[in-house]
Order: C-alpha cells, then structure tokens, then sequence
C-alpha cells in the first residue's frame, strides 16, 4: 500500500511540476530538453497585431520574409498585421478590441483606450518586465508614470524634445501668388482661408469637425494647460497663473470666442455644411483633393503625419509646388513646449490582450522593436530600397512611389531610434527649424507641469459615458458653428445636459487627484 501510494503521489509531483512549467499565463513554450532528440520542436507562436495606415503596394512579403528571420530566431513566433485606415479609427479600434482577436493593439486618447484600459480589456505588463530588461533600461524609470492602479496596460511611443503639433500645411507657392502676407496668426490665417475659398469655390476649405479645437489653441493655447480628454477631444483646462486647478473647456471666456469664429466660418462656406457627417479624421479625403489641385491646404494634421504622409504623395504628383507649415502652438507660444510628456491621457501606446495567450512574447517583440536596430527599421520604415532608401545613415524617400511608402507600426514611434529623416528642399528647412528651435525651447522651459500626474477613471465609466453622449449630441454642433437657438443659450443647454451626465462627479474626481498630485510636488 506504502509503494503504491508513493508512486501516485510522485506521479502527481510530476504532472503538477509539468504543469507549471508550461501552464503560465503567457509565458512562450519551453525549450525541449537537451538530450531529448524525440521530442518535437516547440510550436511556432503566432502574434496578431493592429496598426493604423494602409499598407504599401509592394514590399509586405519581403516585409514578413524578414521579420519571420527575426523573430523566429529570437522568439519562436511570427507576427502578423491588421492595417486599419485612418479616419473612422476610434470605431474601428474599439471593434478590433471587443472581437478580441488580436495580441497587439494600438491607441490613445484617439480611441479610447484609457476607457479600455480600466475595463481590463489589456494585460497587466508589469509583471512580465523583469523578462524584458532592456526595455526597462530603454525607458529610464518612465513606464512607472504610466500606470493605471498599479498596473501597466501599454508601452508608450517615446518623444524627444522639438517642436511639430498640430498645425496647417498650405501651398506656399499660392500665397506668393495670391500677394498674401506670411502667415503668422489667426488673422493672417484666415485672410488665406479665404482667398483660398475664392479660388476654389466648389470645395470647402474645413471638412474635418475637429477644427474648433485648432481655433482654441491660436485664441488660447498660451493661457491654459490641457488636463484630460474625453475620446480624443479637450475636456478640462487649468489657467498657467493656477495649473492645478481645473475647469471644463465650456466654461471659459475664451471658448465663447472660439463658437463665435466656428460660426462665422461654417456661414461663409470655410466650414463643409455637412462637415457633422464627416468621419471622425477626414485627413485622406483632404490629402486627395490636395492631389487633385481642388484643395490648397490642410488645416487638421500633425507635423510628423505631414511630413511622412502628405509631402512625399503631393511631391510627387507636382514637384514645383512649394508648401509652408503654421505650427498652431509652438509658432505662436514657444513657452509652452516642454520636455515631452508621458501620460495615459495624451501617449499613443501599444497594448497586450488581456486575452493573449503570450503575453510574454508579444512583450518580448515590443523590446526588440525599441531597442533591436534592424527589428525598428524594418517595422518603423519598411524594407531597404522597396519602402525607403538610405543616404549615409538618414532615411529618404526620393524614387520611392508614395503608394509604396510603409506607415510605421503606431505606438512605435521613438525619437531615441529614429534616423534622421530628409525631405525635398523647400520643406527640409521646416523640419529642421521645428526640431532646432523646438528643442531649445523645450530644453529652456523644462518639464511638463503635468508630468507624472495621472487620473485614474476606473470608478467613473458610466459618467463618461454619459458625457460623451452630451458631447457628440450638443458640443459638436457648436463647436463646427452650427446653432439651434442661439450660442449662449446653446452653450448653456450644454452645460446642463453635461451635470445631468454625472459632470459635477468627473470634476469632484478630477480636482481631487490634482490637489494629491500638486501636494506630491511639494514634497
């Protein structure tokens, strides 16, 4: 009886030690053992990712060919991408995210994630980074900034100093023409607003709902701090003279102003009439009519998109067309750029399911791509003379056709593994005066006031829910120039719906967590 049980009881100890050693949650397949010739290899681990763009005409088998050398090598598994076009990107993340059938997410304030975050829709990477210490290293102690309860739901890009927001791209060649004067405020602006509708009279200047937010940082970039977002768009803002004391965007003088020019602009025609049935980012419909000479400028785009997206396809389609940058924020308050800022609230990340079953690996895949050169060429640039061309150790496009240009995986973006970027002659000086003046700048006025805080919302789901209904249903309208009674009166059905959302609550939260984190600071 004594042997028959010490034999069951050491059979136990091995299927219990077995499963230990290959039952933990996303940890990749062990090793065969040495000596064990009969034993099969392990199972080549397959990773699905989401990226935003579209992907490149030619190159993705070459693509995949190398990066399967790679990461089979280093990580028994291949990775597989999802494109997904921008414009509608805020659905079509949260549907990618709900099916569950992906390792590897994208997002940030423009879709959504922090709201998923705390839904436990991503892993908890915290404990699997002592598998990735030289992502650790890489990261210099900021992944601890970007925790949610004490958990890390994503990797964030990784910023340098330099200037380049969001700002207008405009045909530089035509305001020569039109005797126009340098754009370099609101006023100069609008004078080529509409100059420009003048000369195209059949497209509307703005088809892209965002553009309020735009006027706000001309008016009032220099006298307030962003504080949160909601879905991507300004909620709260904190006076410079008093940043850690918070008031919804409605409910300052200067957003009166603002409606005010949304206004003016959607009666003249500036603003696209049907511009509330527009997608969520409307960027590749503008960049076509750009193409086609229907369009002279954007005024809803980021420097970097601008740079890697627009002047390469307009180049190309005519090489004598000369484009100018009005940067909306640093161009007109240099004193607001800081050291970059690191937050849940304004960091594009890359997340892990919660439902992956390799999480560790896909962790592992994520320090290689920060930290592995030929890993963050090939999935920031491409493949080497089909997607890009190198000149020295700098990154060109020059004969690369534009439908072939590879966008980088999003969230991957580092400016400490970057290579230098050139561009045609007329738009190399603007990238090179934004990165040069831009990290002076932000050298000169030093960190971030904001830097380090972080508003937990877990307990505040259905509020912003709510708030986010009042948005769409009432702030929209306004903010594109569209009125039902009056502004004021408008505005103030605004504000009511927005405190019969729970409004009073999410402000409670919020100043709360702003008092610990200003007291944080004194210490």
């Amino acid at each position: 009886m004594k042997t028959v049980l010490s034999v069951i009881l050491m059979s136990t100890v091995v299927i219990s030690t077995a499963a230990c050693s290959t039952g933990s949650k996303g940890a990749a397949p062990s090793s065969p053992a040495a000596g064990a010739a009969s034993q099969q290899p392990a199972k080549v681990i397959e990773l699905k990712a989401v990226t935003m763009g579209v992907a490149p005409a030619n190159g993705m088998d070459n693509f995949y060919k190398q990066l399967d050398e790679l990461t089979k090598k280093d990580l028994n598994a291949t990775v597989r991408f999802t494109f997904v076009p921008w414009g509608d990107e805020k659905n079509q993340i949260s549907r990618a995210v709900v099916a569950k059938e992906y390792d590897l997410y994208v997002g940030g304030a423009w879709s959504d994630f922090k709201n998923f975050a705390t839904k436990n829709a991503f892993a908890d990477l915290k404990p699997f980074l002592s598998k990735t210490p030289k992502l650790v290293e890489h990261y210099k102690g900021l992944l601890g900034r970007l925790e949610i309860n004490g958990k890390l739901y994503g990797i964030p890009q990784y910023g340098k100093p330099g200037a380049g927001g969001d700002g207008l791209l405009y045909r530089e060649d035509l305001r020569k023409k039109w005797g126009l004067p340098e754009i370099k405020d609101l006023d100069s602006l609008e004078k080529y607003l509409y100059k420009a509708k003048q000369e195209f009279p059949s497209t509307p200047m703005i088809n892209d709902k965002r553009f309020a937010e735009n006027i706000w940082r001309m008016m009032a970039g220099g006298k307030y701090y962003n504080v949160t977002n909601l879905s991507g768009n300004l909620l709260t803002v904190a006076p410079v003279n008093n940043p850690y004391k918070a008031t919804f965007i409605y409910d300052t003088p200067e957003y009166k102003e603002i409606l005010v020019r949304a206004k003016k602009w959607y009666d003249d025609g500036i603003a696209a009439h049907d511009i509330l049935a527009a997608q969520g980012n409307e960027t590749s419909k503008t960049l076509e009519l750009m193409k086609a000479n229907k369009k002279p400028l954007e005024f809803n785009n980021h420097f970097g998109a601008v740079s890697s997206s627009y002047i390469p396809a307009l180049k190309a389609v005519n090489k004598d067309w000369e484009f100018g940058w009005f940067d909306y924020t640093f161009d007109l308050y240099p004193q607001m750029s800081f050291m970059p800022r690191h937050s849940n609230d304004t960091t594009t990340m890359i997340s892990v399911s919660e439902q992956s079953k390799n999480v560790e690996t896909a962790l592992k895949f994520i320090e290689k791509a920060h930290t592995d050169r030929v890993y963050y060429d090939l999935l920031q640039y491409g493949v080497k003379d089909e997607n890009y061309k190198l000149s020295g150790e700098s990154v060109t496009f020059d004969g690369i056709d534009p439908k072939n240009k590879k966008p980088g995986w999003t969230g991957l973006n580092d400016g400490f593994m970057n290579r230098v970027e050139k561009y045609p002659s007329d738009w190399q000086p603007i990238y090179d005066r934004l990165q040069t003046e831009g990290t002076k700048a932000a050298e000169k006025n030093g960190i971030d006031p904001f830097e380090g805080f972080v508003f937990n919302t877990g307990d505040l789901a259905s509020e912003m829910a709510s708030m986010e209904t009042v948005r769409t249903q009432y702030a929209q309208p306004l903010a594109v120039g569209m009125v039902k009674k009056s502004q004021d009166a408008d505005l103030e059905a605004l504000k009511q719906q927005l405190k019969g959302a729970g409004s009073d609550k999410y402000m409670t939260a919020l100043q709360k967590a702003l008092d610990e984190f200003a007291a944080s600071k004194k210490k």
